[in-house]
């Protein structure tokens, strides 16, 4: 079996950590910024309260112009998924948190999917 300088084994050892994926960020409670577009093009911004509920739960509060959204989530594999009913009509969101702690997500109605960028506050 070859050999290899030590120098090589403590480079290869520091390349590999370099390029490990970052750690990972975590969701938190608070208030997050809100800038969305709806399915068919159109663009909101609004503020979301995020806090952590029972047994695990998430409880989510949106207000977008003169909306106001409740949801229920989950954190699994450091997905948020949180499902909300506007105008009579259920929908869900899925959100993954960058390292800089911003959620990034679409969601749906039903009648296509909307994407929404959440900024910690």
């Amino acid at each position: 079996m070859p050999r290899f300088p030590s120098w090589l084994l403590v480079a290869a050892l520091a390349l590999g950590l370099g390029l490990a994926a970052p750690a990972s960020a975590q969701i938190r409670e608070g208030t997050y910024a809100v800038e969305g577009t709806n399915p068919d093009g159109s663009t909101y911004d609004g503020q979301l309260l995020l806090r952590a509920g029972p047994a695990g739960s998430w409880l989510a509060n949106w207000r977008v112009g003169r909306e106001q959204i409740i949801g229920l989530g989950l954190i699994n594999g450091g997905v948020l998924a949180i499902s909300f009913v506007i105008d009579g009509r259920p929908g869900v969101s899925v959100f993954e948190v960058d390292a800089d702690g911003k959620l990034r997500g679409h969601w749906t109605t039903g009648g296509g999917l909307g994407t929404e960028l959440l900024t910690p506050q």
